[in-house]
């Protein structure tokens, strides 16, 4: 192992006892020394039952298990997410916190539901006061440990916040119902669990004892919760590791606290640091603009990034006239590369703020047939063909699961309206049952007509059977809820391609079934399928060899990499959000500086910024500025805004909407300063500086003169057809811009 580890990775690995902070820089190895770390316990003898490793996506616990297995096939070490971990255990002590070991995990989209009955049932208009929001301000009170009573008397009368106000009416209602759903949300699942970690010091103490090592990545990530969770369990041996980078925390707006990491230190006493530096991943002209970037930060812990790959072409910022010339131009860009043979459509990779930042950068992949995929577009789990099945699996596993009854009494149609539906839940209510149990009973309630009673006896005796259904696995039982209740039939003798459509994603949640199935085995349980289900994310879904251009936003790119990547919309309110600007904290200004300096480092071999001399938002055309972050680091400028889009003429734009003045901020004594810039076109294809023969008799060499920025000279050309560039070197300030010489109003001075 010594062979393939950094010198600062190794002493990471071979800490034997104590705690051990890990600070990981972007592309640093830190998966690698983890997994090296579980190995290298292993090899000395510590049982993995002793060994327990945390992280926050499914994706990243699945590559240590694997990574982990390559090194010692026969581990058994428990990998997972902090979610799932405290799922584990609330199935085995789910009474003590009023649960059934049965529950059902709440995901997002049920959460809303329920805060919306909550709402609608007080008074309140669902119009008025938006669930989300809410159920957002739940989900943050649970992430800081405040109960509901705590919160209702806290908030009762909150002046000037009139949705803090309701919300302290909703929580409580709203936790009372989810325990008589017998539900939990994704926040209980950690919250319960401090709660028995406090309250069940019997368990405290087993957990303690039979942890000796605990590995934690992504501590910068963590909540209070986690960080209750993870300091409960480490108090007889504390040999805990956890890796993270302060400067890449990105969601604090969820409730991680940045002072997890920074306090480390002082929260355990005597603990080692060790700082890996060295990156894999990144150019030094990336990491060294990001770098710059991120020392603009307060509060963090310094470091030095060096990289070990090659200087590479600079860090560029292309400006565009508006978002469909931006959208255009990377669409372009993208094309010609492919069809170029210099990278592939999964090389590429496209980060912005804001989700709304993606409709025009769809629009123009599509013109240009390019394929794509969003990984936080509609996620598979999200989808009510998968959600109206999992509902019926959900009231399978759990029978007090109202709200996946009430998804499934009437899909497909049965004749069970909204006003059937509503007199059940009133009546059930009213006798303290569940509905599946009130619609067995259905006869008993004289507001039901005959065929209202008929109908819903029907169903629940469709239930019955198939909770007694001997289906043998997960697939199976999939494939009799889909022939009993004729769910999928329509689609199946349809020909449109909606349906087929529809159609198709059954059968990708019954491929899922059945992996689930193979991988776990005997193992295998319908709490444990819907529990995966349950905690699967936008990011476990993307496909990295779909062969296709990735779109997503810069929290979801956080762990993954791209060759080229292409981060939208560097303008004032976008990057940084206008949230942060109009905040008087400074932590959430720079969580946004952090956030564009996690999207750079995702960057392998190319990175390109762009933004706008105008851009439409809420349906009005605005002027853009700059961002901020623009002036602390450092790139080439390449000015695109007089450009065409195709079947388009525009007229160069006016001295009040001028091109941007940013000068290139590359340290010009370095290797890369005399090197030429890759631009669209040609010279984008081959990064070649040979003169290339333009309109109007641009060289390479030429003098030439620009209105705004002066003499210069042209020191690149390339580009083809319309699209044809020179880049001009500057003699006032030296800064270098390129240009289309089509439409640009640069004058020739002369030939050296």
């Amino acid at each position: 192992m010594r062979e393939k580890l950094t010198p600062s990775q190794q002493e990471a690995v071979e800490h034997d006892r104590g705690p051990l902070l890990v600070l990981a820089g972007p592309g640093s190895g830190k998966t690698r020394v983890i997994t090296y770390r579980i190995a290298r316990l292993l090899q000395r003898g510590i049982p993995a039952r002793n060994i327990l490793g945390l992280t926050f996506t499914n994706k990243a616990a699945q590559e240590m298990a694997d990574r982990v297995r390559r090194l010692c096939p026969d581990s058994r070490v428990w990998l997972g997410t902090f979610h799932r971990f405290c799922a584990r255990l609330l199935r085995q002590w789910a009474p003590a916190v009023g649960l059934q070991p049965h529950f059902s995990i709440f995901d997002t989209t049920d959460q809303r539901q329920l805060v919306r009955d909550v709402l609608r049932d007080l008074g309140y208009d669902p119009t008025h006061y938006p669930p989300e929001k809410i159920a957002d301000r739940i989900s943050r009170a649970k992430n800081d440990l405040i109960p509901p009573d705590v919160f209702a008397e806290r908030y009762a009368e909150a002046i000037g916040d009139h949705l803090r106000v309701v919300t302290a009416q909703v929580y409580p209602e709203y936790q009372r119902r989810l325990l008589r759903l017998n539900g939990a949300d994704f926040d209980d699942l950690l919250l319960h669990v401090v709660t028995l970690l406090r309250e069940a010091d019997e368990l405290r103490r087993e957990l303690d004892e039979r942890y000796l090592y605990i590995l934690v990545d992504e501590y910068q990530d963590t909540n209070l919760a986690q960080y209750q969770i993870v300091a409960g369990i480490s108090q007889i041996e504390p040999n805990l590791c956890v890796t993270g980078d302060p400067d890449q925390s990105i969601y604090g707006w969820r409730g991680a606290k940045l002072d997890n990491i920074l306090r480390f230190e002082a929260d355990f006493p005597g603990a080692k640091v060790v700082r890996l530096e060295q990156n894999f991943r990144s150019t030094q002209a990336i990491l060294r603009s990001a770098d710059r970037l991120i020392s603009h930060n307060q509060f963090r812990k310094a470091k030095s990034l060096r990289s070990d790959q090659h200087e590479g072409p600079p860090v560029e910022l292309w400006c565009f006239h508006d978002s469909l010339h931006e959208a255009e131009g990377i669409a372009r860009t993208i094309r010609t590369l492919v069809e170029s043979g210099e990278a592939t459509w999964k090389d590429f990779a496209v980060f912005y703020r804001v989700n709304w930042l993606a409709r025009d950068i769809e629009l123009a992949l599509t013109r240009y047939r390019i394929p794509f995929q969003v990984a936080a577009g509609l996620a598979f789990y999200e989808r009510a063909e998968v959600r109206d099945l999992l509902a019926y699996l959900r009231v399978l596993a759990n029978p007090d699961d109202d709200a996946a009854f009430r998804r499934v009494v009437n899909r497909p149609l049965r004749g069970i309206g909204k006003t059937t539906q509503q007199r059940l839940v009133r009546w059930a209510e009213s006798r303290g049952l569940p509905l599946w149990e009130a619609a067995r009973q259905a006869e008993q309630n004289p507001e039901f007509s005959k065929q209202a009673a008929t109908r819903l006896k029907a169903f629940a005796k469709l239930l019955d059977g198939l909770s007694l259904a001997d289906a043998g696995s997960i697939e199976g039982l999939l494939h009799a809820v889909l022939d009993r209740t004729g769910y999928a039939r329509a689609w199946a003798e349809s020909s449109t391609e909606r349906d087929a459509e529809r159609l198709a994603v059954v059968h990708e949640l019954l491929r899922l079934a059945a992996d689930y199935d193979r991988s776990l085995a005997e193992a295998a349980t319908l709490q444990g399928f819907l529990e995966s289900a349950s905690l699967s994310s936008d990011v476990d879904a993307l496909d990295e060899t779909a062969g296709k251009v990735t779109l997503m936003t810069l929290h979801a790119a956080k762990g993954l990499e791209f060759p080229i990547v292409f981060i939208v919309g560097l303008e004032h309110n976008l990057i940084p959000h206008e949230r942060a600007l109009s905040s008087d904290d400074p932590r959430e200004f720079e969580e946004e500086r952090r956030l564009l300096f996690v999207g750079m480092t995702r960057a392998m071999r190319r990175l390109v910024l762009t933004r706008t001399l105008r851009r439409m938002v809420r349906g009005r055309l605005f002027d853009a500025i700059p961002s901020p972050f623009l002036s602390e680091m450092e790139y080439d400028v390449k000015d695109f805004t007089a450009e065409e889009l195709p079947g388009e003429t525009v007229s160069p734009p006016t001295a009040a909407a001028a091109p941007p003045q940013e000068a290139s901020r590359r340290n010009r004594s370095s290797d890369a300063a005399s090197r030429p810039l890759l631009t669209t076109g040609a010279a984008l294809l081959n990064g070649t500086n040979e003169e290339v023969p333009v309109p109007f008799g641009f060289h390479v060499g030429m003098k030439v003169r620009h209105p705004r920025y002066g003499a210069g000279t042209v020191v690149e050309a390339g580009g083809f057809a319309r699209h044809r560039t020179v880049t001009v070197l500057f003699e006032e300030d030296e800064r270098r811009i390129t240009f289309d010489v089509a439409k640009s109003p640069l004058q020739p001075v002369g030939i050296r």
